[in-house]
Order: C-alpha cells, then sequence, then structure tokens
C-alpha cells in the first residue's frame, strides 16, 4: 500500500485499507443488529457498532444500501435475512471504507444459481466502478465473473505450489 514492509505502520493501518468477507464472519455477528448498523460498522471493522457515525457515514451506508435495493429493509434484523442477502450486505460493509483491496474468500460456497449471480453482480460492478482491487478465492469456476487473470494453487508433496492460469 505504498509503504515498505516492516516500516513502522501498525496492523490497524494496515486493516483500514482491506475489506475482507467470508461466509465465516456470518458466525461471529450473533446480536440483534439492523442491516444500516451492519454496513456502517464496516468504518470501524466492529463486531457490532459501538460509535455514533457521523453524518457521511450514514449518508454512505444509505447509499449502498439503496445500491444493494434494501431501502425498505434498512432496520431489519440482519439475522433474519436470507444468507445471500447477508451476504450482499457483509461485502458492501467490506467496501464502504472504499478499501483499495478487497478480499473475497469463497463469498458464493452453498449458494444456489440465482443467488450465486446477485453476488456475482455486485462483484463485477464493483470491478468496473472503483478502483478496489479484488481477490476472489473460490474452488470452483464461477459463470459471468470475468477476472483478469486466475492464480492457480496447484497441490504437490511439499505443499501448493502457484502458477497463473491462462483465461
Amino acid at each position: 500500500f505504498g509503504n515498505k514492509k516492516g516500516s513502522g505502520e501498525s496492523v490497524w493501518e494496515i486493516k483500514e485499507k482491506i475489506g475482507y468477507f467470508s461466509p465465516a464472519i456470518l458466525e461471529l455477528f450473533q446480536r440483534k443488529i439492523t442491516v444500516k448498523q451492519m454496513v456502517i460498522s464496516g468504518f470501524y471493522d466492529s463486531i457490532g457498532l459501538y460509535k455514533r457515525p457521523t453524518t457521511i457515514q450514514n449518508k454512505l451506508a444509505e447509499e449502498w444500501i439503496d445500491l444493494l435495493g434494501l431501502k425498505t429493509q434498512k432496520e431489519a434484523s440482519f439475522q433474519n435475512l436470507t444468507t445471500a442477502t447477508q451476504r450482499l450486505i457483509l461485502i458492501a460493509r467490506a467496501m464502504i471504507k472504499h478499501p483499495p483491496l478487497l478480499i473475497l474468500d469463497e463469498p458464493l460456497i452453498n449458494l444456489n444459481n440465482q443467488d450465486t449471480a446477485i453476488i456475482v453482480s455486485l462483484i463485477n460492478k464493483i470491478v468496473t466502478e472503483s478502483d478496489t482491487t479484488v481477490l476472489f478465492v473460490s474452488h470452483r469456476s464461477v459463470k459471468d465473473l470475468n477476472p483478469d487473470y486466475i492464480y492457480e494453487l496447484v497441490p504437490t508433496e511439499n505443499g501448493s505450489l502457484g502458477k497463473r492460469k491462462e483465461i
């Protein structure tokens, strides 16, 4: 992120530049929290919302919620939503601070074709309409996801080796 490794930046300064989503994150959010609170919590990388958001943070959260087509559900309980909707919200949460890097670790696992298409559509929108680099981790090819390139890990006796796979 423009600094030499080990130049004194804290882990928190590095985390500010990375948005992250994994389905395992869902297990961390057991409290009642609204859709809007969930998106805003991405500013703080917190499990829950413990600070009063600024006017700008509220506005950005509303814009993401509108983008996702969830305006009428912004005060709904996050826990009561479908798996696909929860994932959309958590991706918006990861993107709310416009990080240079977004890591999506298996965001499509256990989704049906329709839900997969919705998530892929959001990912494609992020790629085409932002400066964020997306690192998409998957064990399978994904229809309609058009990466610039694929970096494949190939198992060997001594561990996995990475190679760039031509598209």
